[in-house]
């Protein structure tokens, strides 16, 4: 392994660390912050816990109901879409998409929540995103975490979404924490192949970009 992989790699090592920490447990609230976002943590815990309920249903067209439906066009970025879904029409095509359906049981957890007020009637929040999943595509279930955030809006029914996005980490810091918690004996890490596969993604001029944008004392 090259001096840069190894340098690249015990950074990974030393973030995954940190990122453990956060998602460790299950439902808990970030509770430091000041008293009026501690208020607004709890209130915005337990919207997230309907979700949790909402999810249970394994009916996610269900999932309306905790968004603020005045909204003129919400945003929505789940982990494994390629693109944001805007607007009512995107949102609904993913909840509910036309043909049967190849999820057979999903499991939402929230973890980690901390908000803080953006103006008198709107709010954003930082939590963690535990999914268990079976789909009949796959011989098994399969669970993923992600990081995310959301902007929700005081109506009269309370708390409301109208932005919602996840947010995991960078497949080298992903796959680095499941080979982690989870290698068996006699398996080689996948991060040098993973690496590999970042250097060919590398724009073509960014070599020459480099040898005239360089940090002060940076000489390679």
């Amino acid at each position: 392994m090259n001096a840069k992989l190894q340098a690249l790699v015990t950074g990974i090592a030393l973030l995954l660390a940190t990122q453990a920490g956060l998602a460790a447990g299950q439902d808990q609230a970030d509770t430091s912050g000041t008293v009026n976002d501690q208020t607004l943590t709890a209130e915005i815990d337990a919207v997230l816990n309907e979700y949790e309920a909402l999810w249970d249903k394994q009916d996610p067209a269900q999932l309306i109901a905790l968004w603020d439906q005045n909204d003129p066009e919400p945003f929505y970025l789940a982990e494994e879409q390629p693109e944001w879904r805007i607007g009512w029409d995107q949102l609904k095509d993913y909840w509910s998409p036309a043909g049967p359906s190849v999820t057979e049981s999903i499991r939402m957890r929230f973890d980690g929540v901390r908000a803080r007020w953006l103006a008198d009637d709107l709010a954003f929040a930082k939590f963690w995103i535990r999914f268990d999943t079976k789909m009949s595509v796959m011989p098994g279930p399969f669970g993923t975490d992600a990081r995310a955030s959301a902007i929700f809006r005081k109506t009269d029914a309370g708390w409301r979404l109208i932005t919602w996005a996840e947010s995991p980490g960078s497949p080298l810091l992903y796959v680095q924490r499941l080979y982690k918690q989870h290698r068996q004996e006699g398996e080689s890490s996948p991060i040098p192949y993973l690496s590999v596969l970042y250097e060919r993604h590398t724009r073509d001029d960014f070599a020459a970009f480099m040898q005239t944008h360089k940090k002060p004392g940076k000489k390679k």
